[in-house]
């Protein structure tokens, strides 16, 4: 029974897997900006890098797609971990 609910291939390892996999893609993306915004001060001669505003724009909204992720991964696993804590009250 237990590793049904907390096994390898339970829910809340599947949820708490999704969750390591989009914090691991998060801190990538992070860094990305990071890198990007450190090179922000090596413009072209017009002031503006271009390629780099459009990556930069990218990754940001990638960013903003990851903690989107993240929050409903993690809601999911709360409300798993909800419903076993009600099942054993109710019992």
């Amino acid at each position: 029974m237990i590793k049904a609910l907390f096994g390898a291939n339970s829910t809340s390892a599947t949820l708490k897997q999704g969750l390591d996999d989009t914090m691991g893609a998060h801190q990538a993306i992070a860094n990305r900006v990071a890198r990007a915004l450190e090179t922000s001060s090596q413009t072209s001669d017009e002031g503006v890098d271009v390629a780099n505003a459009t990556d930069l724009t990218e990754d940001m909204a990638a960013l903003a797609d990851a903690e989107i992720r993240y929050e409903g991964e993690a809601r999911l696993l709360s409300l798993f971990y909800d419903k076993i804590r009600s099942a054993i009250r109710a019992r």
